[in-house]
């Protein structure tokens, strides 16, 4: 399973993209009742999928790719 989504850090730091996940995961709560997650969130919800999480990925975007597979 590949997850290609943006990860808040576990403490919010004060750069420029910190501040642009703050405000995406304020406007997801606000628009849809969703949140945005910390990789300690998605490893979560993979292991709770019957999955492990093998690897997380930083790119040189906002996003981050979540692997997970079968045990």
């Amino acid at each position: 399973l590949l997850v290609v989504e943006p990860i808040l850090p576990e403490r919010p730091g004060s750069s420029p993209f910190d501040a642009m996940l703050a405000h995406t995961d304020l406007n997801m709560l606000v628009v849809t009742g969703g949140r945005e997650r910390t990789e300690a969130d998605f490893r979560r919800l993979v292991e709770r999928a019957g999955l492990r999480t093998t690897r997380v990925l930083p790119t040189p975007a906002t996003m981050s790719i979540i692997e997970g597979r079968k045990p």
